[in-house]
């Protein structure tokens, strides 16, 4: 199934912050409260575009599951994190 129009560079943005954030929450950090002003970030600068919000929550939960699959629960529980707080938004 084709992913909805959406802005690919700003979908980008958003998975490397949070990809730096995992590694960061790998090595121990506590990254809560800077992954949730990343995500505040993302959804409002989404906007109104529905598809990019929704294409950027979706592959948030293809690296969870990723890093679930490869035994990273800190990794996963970052990303299946990010996707929550972009899906409640």
């Amino acid at each position: 199934m084709p992913e909805p129009k959406h802005d690919e560079a700003l979908v980008n943005l958003y998975l490397e912050r949070i990809s730096a954030l995992s590694v960061s929450a790998f090595d121990g950090a506590d990254v809560s409260g800077e992954l949730e002003e990343i995500v505040r970030e993302a959804v409002s600068r989404c906007g109104a575009d529905g598809g990019t919000l929704s294409v950027l929550a979706s592959r948030l939960r293809e690296r969870a599951e990723a890093a679930d699959r490869e035994g990273q629960p800190l990794v996963r529980d970052t990303f299946a994190r990010a996707a929550s707080l972009a899906a409640s938004k």
